[in-house]
């Protein structure tokens, strides 16, 4: 009895401290994320997300999120995929007092597909934010190349209007740029 009612107080409190914690929100929504881009067969573990905060747009008090995932497995083959996903940190609004909604710690601006085998692969780790852009640097697979292991140098800039989250205008389409230099 007292086993089971320590393993209740540790779930409670994980449940309690994880709103708080902007990695463990990120992580919650990333799951969701997922869940909607797996074809049911493919598989994604925390080993293979990659979270990083910075101002990404008009504010530079606000930490945004730029979060990358993989998914393994697609179509029950050896492929994997890379995606991105940027999320704008909310700004706190509460309305619920007049029985209104609430923001969300964290909202979802952009997500896509933007590596895979025998594409190219990204070093998520060297990720760096700046207003409006993501420069990742990463390889793509050359000709000569075998399948596990590309060899050409490349970085990648993803731009995004560093006003989007509050001004959606149809000149902002597509959302999420990218360009590649060697």
């Amino acid at each position: 009895m007292k086993r089971m009612l320590c393993i209740f107080l540790l779930c409670s409190f994980s449940a309690i401290a994880a709103p708080n914690d902007p990695a463990a929100l990120i992580d919650m929504e990333l799951t969701k994320l997922i869940a909607l881009y797996t074809d049911g067969l493919a598989s994604n573990d925390a080993r293979s997300r990659h979270v990083t905060f910075g101002s990404l747009f008009d504010d530079p008090k606000r930490q945004d999120a730029v979060a990358f995932f993989s998914l393994q497995g697609v179509s029950l083959s050896n492929v994997h995929q890379e995606y991105i996903a940027i999320f704008a940190k909310g700004q706190g609004r509460d309305l619920s007092g007049a029985k209104g909604p609430k923001e969300r710690p964290y909202h979802l601006v952009a997500t896509a597909m933007v590596g895979s085998r025998g594409s190219r692969s990204l070093d998520w780790k060297t990720a760096k934010i700046t207003d409006g852009q993501i420069v990742v640097q990463g390889k793509r697979w050359a000709k000569a190349d075998a399948q596990c292991c590309p060899t050409k140098p490349i970085v990648v800039t993803f731009s995004i209007a560093a006003s989007l989250e509050d001004d959606l205008m149809p000149e902002s389409y597509p959302v999420l740029k990218e360009s590649e230099k060697p």
